[in-house]
């Protein structure tokens, strides 16, 4: 690593720049150079030895105010930070493009003069820097140039700023009459919409601020509407996740109308306070978050996540729904999911002694895979019409729920107690189901082979099919761990497939297509509603669950392709081929239970890697942060004061304050 410049020799380098944008130059490479944190320390020192050379300082500053006043500002204003109107795909093209093609670098253009000082290698020394370090540089900038300087500058920057408000407002309310939010919320064709009022207020509200009229009638006035617009924004958000469905491009839509808000609020702030230290700190804010804006330019991976978070959210939404039922929180709860996982049990068996027929009949591998596939899927999504459960389909939809959690806790200072109870009830609830179907798949397994060797006389497998079976299930021989985590990554995407096909049911009004279908106008209106809600209400499920079993059955022919041994390894088919392997040449107790521990290492991985997986996304798209060390901790808390809560629920809750006030003044 080369070594980083005395901070008196960059200022020293300052009188031997030819122009302004040299000394810029200088500045940001000055940051730039040596680790990323120690970034903020590099431009403490900076700025102790500007304080020291007040001749330097002064042509510092004054090379700043005439490079802001030579460029125009308010592109930066109205465009760092803030989608473009094209859509996802074409922004993604374009800054790919760029990343091969670099566009020229022209320094009248404030946008490419700070791509010319930063780039996108830059994000992480950008980000170390705090305001108050900046701040330390933008009062000694302020201290240091000359007051006439300063008086023009501030000047311009002021009529760019209220340019920039009046051209963000009307952003904003050409935006309401989008098809996408009036399919959403169709009252914003009926109602005066508070996009429109928005404009005009700033339109009145800038007028004023550069006449110096501002009355604070006004400005209570231009708050208010600001805080309709969130509103309003925040309504046709939870209406498109929890009812309507969201496209990307909606999605895209109120991400930007966000940003535009946020913009406008923060830019007249700049311009609306009176204390010094308060618009100092409006105004590092913006250029913090122009700079992080300017490394991010030509990212693919930034624009594709906020683009897509709405979307993502009604996605993790549904999910998390969905999640809701597979929790059990009371005894009640306990035995529900039990008799389902016992259902599913029953039904997995009979589908693993089928999945093992097919194999007999010695099918090309393109035709066994669709076969094995058509097994997975129908079974499993007849298991889900029957209102049975499969345990590791647990995962994917208590993960979505426990996000939803986090994001409703963030600022709680109970939010880790919650979690840890809702954590611990999401691995009791997932473990007794998986005790569930294990024990099922079992019991029917050893009864149909008993049947067919009472029938047939011959055992189900062979002698050659049994040591299959029971090395299958072995974690190193068979590649057990592997499998299994191969089924836990489908079990995630099955879950993501539910999310989207739930949300496209929503966004395409699946229910009131059906109703109205043509095939459908021979049954009566009454049972066509009734199929029809089912069919909206399940269309996820059902599609996640074939398809699921689709991913299950094409994993190996995927192996025979690519000429790669892959499989997959399910805790409950596991638990079926062992019964039906070791009932077919039973050996010992010892290779029994062996074979169990094997089977509930293989539950582990499938629930913990899908669990993992779901966490993740969910928590991405719910731009939330897990402090994993509080909820550790708590969990383990929650552990000590009751061990059995870890398998056995409590139908005592904690009684709320007034309960137990009630309580105390009862005699």
């Amino acid at each position: 690593m080369p070594a980083i410049t005395p901070a008196f020799k960059v200022i020293d380098g300052f009188s031997l720049c030819a122009n302004d944008t040299e000394r810029l130059d200088v500045f940001f490479t000055y940051l730039r150079e040596g680790e990323p944190k120690l970034a903020e320390l590099r431009l403490e020192q900076l700025v102790l030895a500007l304080a020291n050379s007040p001749s330097q300082a002064a042509l510092f500053a004054n090379s700043v105010c005439n490079e802001a006043k030579k460029i125009k500002l308010s592109p930066a204003f109205v465009q760092l930070g803030i989608f473009s109107k094209n859509g996802l795909v074409t922004d993604i093209f374009r800054r790919l493009y760029n990343k091969v093609n670099p566009p020229p670098k022209r320094c009248n253009d404030i946008n490419d003069l700070l791509s010319y000082f930063v780039g996108g290698e830059d994000k992480a020394w950008v980000k170390a820097i705090s305001h108050k370090c900046w701040f330390k540089l933008y009062r000694l900038l302020v201290k240091s140039a000359a007051p006439e300087t300063i008086r023009s500058t501030g000047a311009y920057i002021k009529s760019e700023l209220c340019y920039s408000l009046e051209m963000l407002s009307i952003w904003i309310a050409a935006e309401e009459l989008d098809p996408e939010l009036l399919r959403i919320d169709r009252r914003l064709s009926e109602v005066d919409s508070p996009f429109i009022a928005l404009q005009r207020e700033t339109h009145q509200l800038v007028n004023a601020i550069k006449n110096d009229t501002l009355d604070p009638k006004d400005r209570a006035h231009f708050w208010v509407i600001i805080e309709q617009c969130q509103q309003q924004v925040k309504r046709i958000r939870a209406r498109g996740i929890n009812q309507m469905g969201f496209s990307a491009h909606a999605s895209r839509m109120l991400e930007r109308l966000d940003q535009t808000l946020n913009r406008m609020v923060l830019l007249i702030q700049i311009l609306d306070f009176r204390h010094p230290h308060q618009k100092a700190r409006c105004v590092l804010n913006l250029w913090r978050q122009l700079l992080i804006s300017v490394t991010e330019r030509n990212s693919v991976r930034a624009i594709y996540r906020k683009s897509t978070r709405t979307f993502a959210q009604s996605v993790t939404q549904n999910k998390s729904n969905h999640g809701e039922h597979y929790i059990a929180k009371t005894k009640n709860d306990y035995f529900k999911i039990l008799r389902g996982a016992c259902g599913a049990g029953v039904i997995i068996a009979l589908l693993a002694w089928v999945k093992m027929y097919i194999e007999t009949l010695q099918l090309s591998p393109l035709n066994n895979a669709l076969l094995v596939s058509l097994n997975y899927g129908v079974g499993f999504m007849l298991v889900h019409i029957l209102h049975f459960t499969i345990a590791t389909k647990q995962p994917a939809m208590t993960a979505a729920n426990f996000a939803a959690h986090v994001e409703k806790n963030k600022q709680g200072r109970t939010r880790s107690k919650k979690l840890a109870r809702l954590l611990i009830n999401v691995n009791r609830s997932q473990w007794f189901a998986v005790w569930g179907n294990i024990t099922a798949a079992i019991i029917v397994s050893v009864l149909v082979s008993l049947l067919f060797s009472h029938l047939y006389g011959n055992p189900v497998l062979n002698s050659e099919q049994v040591a299959y079976q029971t090395a299958a299930i072995h974690p190193i021989h068979g590649l057990a761990w592997l499998y299994a985590a191969i089924a836990g990554v489908w079990l995630f995407l099955s879950g993501i497939i539910t999310g989207i096909l739930d949300n496209r049911a929503d966004y395409i009004e699946l229910k009131d297509r059906l109703i109205g279908h043509p095939l459908f106008r021979a049954i009566s209106l009454q049972r066509r509603e009734r199929i029809a809600l089912y069919i909206h209400q399940n269309y996820g499920a059902l599609g996640g669950n074939f398809i699921f079993g689709v991913l299950l059955g094409m994993t190996s022919y995927l192996g025979y392709l690519i000429d790669v041994p892959l499989d997959i390894r399910h805790v409950a088919f596991s638990s079926a081929h062992a019964a039906y392997a070791h009932i077919s040449d039973y050996q010992s107790w010892l290779s029994v239970l062996s074979s169990l521990f094997f089977v509930l290492m293989i539950g582990f991985i499938n629930l913990w890697v899908s669990f993992g997986l779901a966490l993740f996304v969910a928590l991405r798209s719910r731009n939330c942060e897990l402090d994993i060390a509080s909820v550790r901790s708590a969990v383990i808390t929650q552990i000590k004061q009751r061990p059995t809560s870890l398998f056995w629920p409590n139908d005592h809750q904690p009684l709320t304050k007034s309960q137990s006030s009630s309580q105390r003044r009862t005699p």
